[in-house]
């Protein structure tokens, strides 16, 4: 009989930004998922009622999360901007180099570059939840249309 130890195994240290960027992706594929069955539901003019309650509750959620992101946005801008003033600062005053502009401004990105790299995936989320919005808008404008075609085809 042999022994086994009961030593957990070693979980892959994943950055935070790695996590944020592995959850959108899943959202945006979720939304996408949502967008494309809404679109498909528009095949069938039995189903209408059901999609045009389903895309006004959809656009709200959407609407919502946009809204919400938009105030993560705002944080990181501050923390961003934070950052960056005390970097300025660091590299102005206590650094033993002097040094211009250009290379201040490289050494201060490389320091902040995680909160720059969370910036930039919340920026691109909210991009694409807004035009998930404004694709949801299409449809609920197109439904209309579908409707008339449905009256003018049966005359």
């Amino acid at each position: 009989m042999s022994q086994t130890s009961d030593t957990p195994e070693k979980e892959e240290q994943i950055s935070s930004n790695e996590r944020l960027f592995r959850k959108f992706e899943k959202e945006r594929a979720s939304w996408t998922k949502k967008i494309e069955q809404m679109s498909q539901q528009m095949k069938d003019i039995y189903n209408l009622t059901d999609l045009q309650i389903d895309l006004y509750s959809q656009r709200q959620v959407a609407l919502d999360y946009s809204h919400m992101l938009s105030s993560h946005l705002t944080r990181i801008n501050q923390q961003f901007r934070s950052q960056k003033i005390e970097r300025w600062e660091h590299y102005t005053r206590n650094y033993d180099l002097r040094l211009d502009k250009d290379p201040k401004e490289l050494h201060i990105y490389r320091d902040i570059s995680d909160i720059v790299e969370k910036k930039e995936y919340v920026q691109n989320h909210l991009d694409f939840m807004r035009g998930t919005v404004a694709t949801i808008d299409t449809m609920c404008y197109g439904l209309k249309h579908r409707i008339a075609l449905e009256e003018y085809r049966r005359g």
